[in-house]
């Protein structure tokens, strides 16, 4: 277990020192006429092969194939080739073939109300949370949002370069992705720092990490440096050690906050 020097502080969280114990397993959502049969038959008609007859389409709410209902870049057209919601902003396609999901409405977040288990000390996401979305960059250099992934179980780890049990720990990734994959999991991978501490990451040290690993679609995204302890480098941490494991259900509600729970196989 590696853990991280307490100098967590405001402005200053670049920790480029660990210290290494004996534990190896983490580092400190009737009748009818001719006309009308014709009418009928218009109605069920299905010009644009979406499964929708367009009298169904039309009533919805007047969208088309090219329209951007959600307004996330993404043609409605687009977004049902690739599989996600053309009506929740934050189903999108992205490059790296993420299982990106979506809920009926974007979870209501509660945010951090835990307590670190270091001082000084921190509000962090606590079992039962609601976590709030982030937006972080990912090895194509593609911003990701983790309400991308509202439906499914997430697995979040956070990692550094200069970890040893979270490289041990990335090395079994995309294994449980690919087994449990048909259950909805999708596993992020958060890089706090590079092999010497530097912080944030580059993408090409992201994209290093997706191949050295065999990623073939979990995220590697970048920490941004906090600027306060409202951040998401607080809320993904509680006693000091990495990697700091997460598991969070299809409604974004924290599962297990910071226990060391490497497989997820037990939520399926």
């Amino acid at each position: 277990m590696t853990r991280l020097f307490p100098c967590l502080f405001i402005g200053l969280v670049a920790c480029n020192a660990s210290i290494t114990s004996a534990d190896d397993d983490e580092s400190t959502f009737g009748d009818f006429s001719s006309s009308n049969q014709d009418a009928d038959a218009d109605a069920d008609a299905d010009s644009d092969s979406d499964s929708d007859s367009d009298s169904d389409s039309d009533a919805d709410d007047g969208s088309s194939p090219s329209a951007d209902d959600d307004g996330d870049g993404f043609t409605n057209a687009e977004e049902e080739a690739a599989g996600t919601n053309p009506d929740y902003e934050y189903s999108r396609p992205y490059e790296g073939g993420y299982n990106v999901g979506w809920c009926d409405s974007p979870p209501s977040p509660t945010g951090p109300t835990g307590t670190s288990e270091m001082d000084p000390y921190w509000t962090t996401l606590q079992m039962g949370d609601v976590t709030r979305n982030f937006q972080m960059m990912d090895q194509h250099g593609e911003m990701v949002d983790l309400y991308s992934f509202c439906g499914k179980h997430v697995m979040i780890a956070v990692s550094a370069g200069w970890c040893g049990p979270c490289r041990a720990l990335a090395e079994s990734m995309q294994s449980l992705q690919d087994r449990y994959r048909a259950d909805d999991l999708q596993i992020i991978e958060i890089i706090m720092q590079d092999n010497s501490g530097g912080m944030p990451v580059s993408q090409s040290f992201l994209s290093s990490w997706a191949n050295d690993y065999g990623f073939d679609d979990i995220p590697v995204l970048q920490l941004t440096e906090p600027t306060s302890y409202d951040h998401p480098y607080f809320w993904f941490e509680n006693d000091g050690y990495i990697p700091s494991i997460y598991h969070l259900d299809e409604n974004m509600r924290v599962l297990n906050a910071d226990g060391g729970v490497h497989d997820p196989g037990s939520w399926f």
